[in-house]
Order: structure tokens, then C-alpha cells, then sequence
């Protein structure tokens, strides 16, 4: 194993302390509450648009759009289509509905975490856990997309550092899903 293994071992072992101690329900009400709501939101929407960018249904809608604008072709639909308007217009449609399931998902999820019983203790304890590692999970994909959108050397030089990883960082890495979006926008742009 290489050191990286062991810092993603010790970064593991560290949230699962965390998810423990606090539970589901109050790391789940931290996550949520006031500007965090907000910025989980747009996080999860940032996470989940590339993935959900290449469903077959959501790129025909997205084609559709695009068609509809270069069939007008004037300048504004022309400055439209270089801003990504398509792309702009997915992402506001997919933050509401975010919003809105994230709304509905906490207000059921606490009635549930607030009945005092064993089994829902260990149960909320448990889900803190993986709820802590999801949140370690998913900042690690931001940071490697980060190093990936620099490239260069420093992308060349960390992919080094992690190859050989028992844990398979280095294939993670050259395989981050949240670098759909920017591969998607990469193609429109030369198409």
C-alpha cells in the first residue's frame, strides 16, 4: 500500500468516528440547515449533473433545445448557444427539484430520527457513518477534479503519486464521474 492508501485509511476510519458520534440525524440536519441547505443543494446538483447529463432522455432534451436555438439563428439565440444555455437551463431545472426533495427527504427523515428507540438509535448511528465517509467520498472526487481541470504536470505528478494504490485512487482518479460535465461541455464546444 502506499501512503496515500494510508491517508484515505486514516480519513475513513477518522468520518466514521464523526459519523458515529453525531448520527444521521444531526450530521444530516448540519448538511441541510440554512445556507448549508443551499450549498448541499447546488453540491449535489454539481455531483449529480454530469451523471445524470448522460441519460439518453436528458441529452435528447438537451439536443432538442440546442435545435430549436440554432434553427433561429439570430445573434442572441447565437450568444445563447456560446454561453451554454442548454447547460445553464439543466442545471436551474435540477437544483429545484433538488431543492425540493431535499426538503421533503429531511422533514420525513427527522419525524423519524426524533422517536427514541434502540433499533433507530443503532440505525441513525450507523447511517451517520456512511453519511460521514459519503461526504469524505465526495469531497475526495472534488479534489481530484480539481488537480484533473489544473492538468500539467501537477495532474501528471499526482496520478504518479497514486498509482499502484491497493485502494485504486489512481483509477478513480482518471475516472472521476464529476468530470462528465466538463467532458460533455468539452464536446459541445468542439462540435
Amino acid at each position: 500500500m502506499i501512503i496515500a492508501d494510508w491517508i484515505v485509511l486514516g480519513l475513513i476510519a477518522f468520518f466514521c468516528l464523526l459519523g458515529m458520534l453525531f448520527g444521521f440525524g444531526k450530521g444530516l440536519k448540519f448538511f441541510t440547515g440554512g445556507i448549508f441547505g443551499f450549498i448541499i443543494s447546488i453540491f449535489v446538483c454539481y455531483t449529480l449533473g454530469g451523471l445524470i447529463c448522460n441519460f439518453g432522455f436528458v441529452q435528447d432534451l438537451l439536443s432538442s433545445f440546442r435545435g430549436v436555438l440554432e434553427a433561429n439563428g439570430n445573434g442572441f439565440c447565437n450568444f445563447l448557444l456560446t454561453i451554454h444555455i442548454d447547460v445553464i437551463v439543466y442545471y436551474i431545472v435540477l437544483f429545484i427539484v433538488v431543492t425540493i426533495l431535499r426538503l421533503i427527504i429531511v422533514k420525513i427523515i427527522a419525524s423519524i430520527v426524533e422517536i427514541e428507540n434502540v433499533f433507530l438509535i443503532m440505525l441513525n448511528k450507523t447511517f451517520g457513518i456512511l453519511l460521514f465517509v459519503g461526504v469524505l467520498f465526495i469531497f475526495t472526487l472534488f479534489v481530484f477534479q480539481i488537480i484533473s481541470i489544473i492538468g500539467g504536470d501537477t495532474s501528471a505528478n499526482f496520478l504518479l503519486k497514486l498509482s499502484g494504490s491497493k485502494l485504486k485512487l489512481d483509477w478513480l482518479f482518471e475516472n472521476n464521474p464529476f468530470m462528465a460535465i466538463i467532458r460533455y461541455i468539452k464536446i459541445t464546444i468542439t462540435v
